[in-house]
């Protein structure tokens, strides 16, 4: 089924209260830098819609050179920037991983499954 086919998520845990999610792409967002960027992009943003602030480094969103270039200018003042993109491709790389190990079958709650019991003969 459609469930069963998308990767398994990273462990991730709330600390701190429950007010701060530890999740490996949060580590990245927050190591890189890339955490200033969104904000400014969520700030700078005059439209509701518009929201490169989610996923600056998407090339389909509008908008896309101009907030490369506000990047690249970025990148001189925050230099873990030049970061993010291979830290992300790692994330990606141990998520494939992660995937690969912990998948045990099918997951579905609406599982149409059938369990089947052996009836025991007395002796």
């Amino acid at each position: 089924c459609k469930e069963c086919t998308y990767p398994r998520p990273l462990p991730s845990d709330w600390i701190c209260d429950k007010q701060c999610l530890c999740s490996a792409q949060n580590v990245i967002d927050y190591g890189t830098c890339v955490c200033c960027v969104k904000g400014l992009f969520y700030h700078c943003s005059n439209d509701d819609e518009d929201n490169c602030a989610d996923n600056p480094c998407s090339c389909s969103q509008s908008h896309c050179c101009t907030r490369w270039s506000a990047m690249g200018l970025m990148s001189l003042f925050l230099p873990c920037l030049w970061c993010y993109l291979p830290a992300k491709g790692c994330l990606k790389l141990c998520q494939g991983c992660y995937d690969r190990v912990n998948r045990q079958g099918c997951r579905c709650k609406n599982s149409n499954t059938v369990c089947c019991r052996v009836p025991t003969v007395p002796p």
